[in-house]
């Protein structure tokens, strides 16, 4: 989006089956609806995984962050109405896709990130694709410090109470 089409330098996969998924409760993915974000958004229902950063753009956002739009965890948007963690699915298929660098992306009409080349999201992705990823950006191995994102990241008890502040006064994430 910002800086217009761009070459996607990898893509990767990470099958969860039913296993897996019953093991490991955090990994189960979130569901947002149709709508679920604002404005007609997403304009199909959306499965993510918890970790996957939506865009959120609000007053809100500006006032508690400095900055109009941030990212926000799919985990931390199960407050709002629309969006919960997907029980019902047996299995997932998570896909991942990076770019030279971080990018904002649509997925069925809402604004979501690329993968973000953090510490915690290259554990996420298994070793096999790690090693896919340094061969392919090899300043990635040693960096000492993590790469830009896109826009600010809201993670945690920050991410919360974003959500918390726009269901107390009904505002969409996307306004």
């Amino acid at each position: 989006r910002d800086g217009g089409p761009q070459a996607i330098r990898w893509i990767g996969t990470r099958h969860l089956d039913a296993a897996t998924l019953a093991d490991n409760p955090k990994l189960r993915p979130v569901r947002i609806r149709a709508g679920a974000l604002g404005e007609g958004l997403p304009q199909a229902d959306l499965i993510v995984s918890p970790q996957h950063r939506m865009l959120v753009r609000s007053r809100i956002a500006l006032k508690m962050f400095g900055a109009m739009e941030v990212l926000v965890a799919a985990r931390q948007l199960c407050q709002i109405e629309g969006i919960d963690v997907a029980d019902d699915l047996d299995s997932v298929t998570y896909v991942h896709f990076l770019f030279d660098a971080h990018q904002i992306v649509w997925a069925n009409g809402a604004e979501s990130e690329s993968l973000f080349s953090g510490v915690e999201a290259l554990r996420s992705v298994g070793p096999a694709a790690v090693a896919e990823i340094f061969a392919i950006f090899p300043e990635l191995r040693d960096r000492t410090e993590l790469p830009p994102s896109a826009r600010e990241l809201v993670s945690g008890r920050l991410g919360r109470n974003l959500v918390v502040r726009h269901c107390q006064n009904r505002k969409p994430l996307i306004a």
